[in-house]
């Protein structure tokens, strides 16, 4: 699988997107956070939101450079770890985000004793009914809820609790399928006679069969909930979700209901 041309232009012009607003958003959380007079509100605001949205944008940096949308050979093992482990930052603090945000929320208006923690989230009914409208609108949505629960809440209860987040190291066509189980018993036997210098050769053209694998996912099943996705456009698109959250956030978080 191959990203066709103008889908490859448009993760350029997104990433540049999501980069910038990624760091807008950090000044603005700091700058929602100056003048509160709750300490707790501007703890998870500097403290929460600003930390993982640092984290968001370095792990999209980092996985856009070892692992470009136009890479057509599959990645170095060392390399390939690399990029899974800057895909679970990016999701465990894509999920932990709003959770400090709806904390920032309650301790701002002095909520948080009105709610059982339990039920802290802005995903959930007895949170969305102390936002103002324009909050609780927008994450009951058809759009919202689905990507919540189908996509980001499975993915980050797969990654913390389950079966952690995998990009696959390539894919075979049936004869590249047959020269990897090929190679698999060459460095068996490798092993077995002690030939570390060929073990290295083998395991090096290994490496290089296939093509590059452009998805992630979590458990392999043929469950819809653990269907791979596309890694760029996917984390562009969480960014953007992000983003776009956050600026209604600030915009509306000086009301409640």
């Amino acid at each position: 699988m191959a990203y066709a041309v103008e889908l490859l232009k448009q993760l350029r012009t997104n990433h540049d997107k999501v980069i910038h607003d990624l760091q807008t958003l950090m000044f603005e959380g700091l700058k929602h956070s100056e003048p509160l007079g709750s300490e707790e509100a501007k703890r998870q605001l500097r403290h929460g939101v600003g930390r993982r949205l640092g984290v968001m944008k370095k792990s999209v940096e980092q996985i856009f450079t070892l692992f470009p949308p136009a890479q057509q050979t599959p990645l170095q093992s060392e390399v390939l770890m690399e990029v899974q482990i800057y895909l679970h930052a990016f999701v465990i603090n894509l999920s932990g985000i709003f959770d400090n945000w709806a904390w920032a929320f309650l301790f701002r208006h002095g909520l948080n004793e009105r709610i059982d923690k339990r039920n802290v989230s802005l995903f959930k009914k007895e949170t969305q009914r102390l936002l103002p409208a324009s909050l609780s609108d927008y994450l009951s949505s058809q759009d919202i809820s689905t990507w919540h629960e189908k996509y980001l809440k499975n993915y980050r209860d797969s990654l913390a609790h389950r079966i952690p987040l995998y990009i696959p190291p390539a894919q075979y066509t049936d004869d590249d399928a047959k020269r990897y189980q090929e190679l698999e018993r060459q460095k068996i036997e490798c092993i077995r006679q002690g030939e570390w210098d060929r073990l290295d050769a083998v395991w090096a053209e290994q490496d290089s069969v296939g093509r590059s694998c452009p998805l992630f996912m979590h458990e392999f099943s043929d469950e819809e909930r653990s269907r791979p996705l596309l890694l760029h456009p996917q984390i562009l698109s969480d960014g953007m979700t992000v983003t776009e959250f956050g600026n209604r956030y600030y915009a509306a978080w000086h009301e409640h209901a």
